[in-house]
């Protein structure tokens, strides 16, 4: 569906199960634009179900007419080739140079030219939970990249300090646990089977949980007066967004200018599902840049989960 705005920058919205759930519907995809209050306007016809198509990246449960399963591609237990071409890695990392930024070159398993960032990236400061330095996460050169266009939109939204649960966590999908824990160097290789890798084992995706104003003031995705749960399917950028108030509708404005700027490929808000109640899981994808950008809701859970960082569902792809 499209909507009226004086932008005109396209994005698109679909709902899917969670990994290994096979209860929601998807459907096709609305697209449109939004206006930065955050308003909605008149819709159009729908468009085409098979346009967009997902990527590969995408969860591989997710199946319909209007998307691709990408489970098959992800299915195969294979080590991730986290081999890069060395010209293009060193393109990103002068890139980030020019720009100012503070940063140095590490390595990790599974992230493809990683660095640590040590400052405030583009005016925004990325931290851990509620502390006040740099998150100490390798993550991925590109990923980084899109974090500065991402802290374009958070300056514009009136945030400077993002509280994170974390970018890095080279497991398995979808979930933490003690069997499915963060893999060091050293450790055996995780055995993923039809579950594929989390898209934080690149190094490449971001928890979201704290946002704060430059005067202190911070928002809590936990809150449930903060982000008010939609609790109907794939509305959460339409019916959901133009039903919200107050600091409910600024962070469901935040999530959705994110995907109509077309600065993660997902976006996996409260209202997916239990696992995502505490935090935004944005993503890239496992390699490469994105070709479809979403944001995803499922009918929400009786009530608000309190799961401890490090232990979220979150977006699940396939090797690099």
């Amino acid at each position: 569906m499209r909507f009226a705005s004086s932008l005109a920058l396209p994005f698109a919205f679909v709902i899917a199960v969670g990994c290994g759930g096979d209860d929601g519907e998807v459907g096709p995809v609305p697209a449109g634009e939004l206006d930065a209050s955050g308003d909605v306007g008149a819709v159009d016809p729908p468009i085409d179900a098979d346009d967009p198509t997902p990527t590969d990246a995408d969860d591989e449960d997710a199946t319909s007419d209007a998307t691709i399963d990408a489970k098959a591609d992800a299915s195969a237990d294979v080590k991730p080739d986290v081999a890069t071409d060395a010209a293009g890695a060193t393109a990103c990392r002068a890139d980030l140079a020019a720009k100012g930024l503070k940063f140095k070159t590490t390595t990790a398993r599974g992230v493809v030219d990683a660095v640590n960032v040590l400052g405030p990236i583009n005016g925004v400061l990325f931290a851990s939970g509620t502390g006040t330095t740099p998150m100490g996460d390798p993550i991925a050169c590109a990923f980084v990249q899109t974090l500065w266009r991402f802290a374009d939109l958070l300056k514009e939204r009136g945030f400077t300090r993002v509280g994170t649960l974390g970018s890095y966590c080279y497991r398995c999908c979808c979930s933490w646990s003690e069997t499915n824990y963060c893999r060091k160097m050293g450790d055996p290789e995780p055995v993923c089977g039809s579950s594929g890798y989390s898209n934080h084992s690149w190094g490449r995706a971001v928890d979201v949980r704290y946002l704060y104003k430059p005067d202190g003031t911070r928002y809590d995705i936990n809150d449930p007066k903060h982000w008010v749960i939609w609790g109907v399917a794939a509305e959460t950028c339409t019916k959901g967004l133009a039903a919200q108030t107050g600091i409910s509708k600024e962070l469901y404005t935040l999530a959705c200018m994110a995907a109509q700027q077309k600065i993660f490929g997902i976006t996996l808000s409260p209202n997916y599902n239990s696992a995502h109640r505490n935090h935004l899981h944005s993503d890239i994808g496992a390699s490469g840049t994105p070709s479809s950008w979403y944001v995803r809701s499922l009918d929400p859970w009786a009530g608000l989960d309190d799961a401890p960082p490090g232990t979220a569902d979150d977006h699940c792809g396939g090797e690099p």
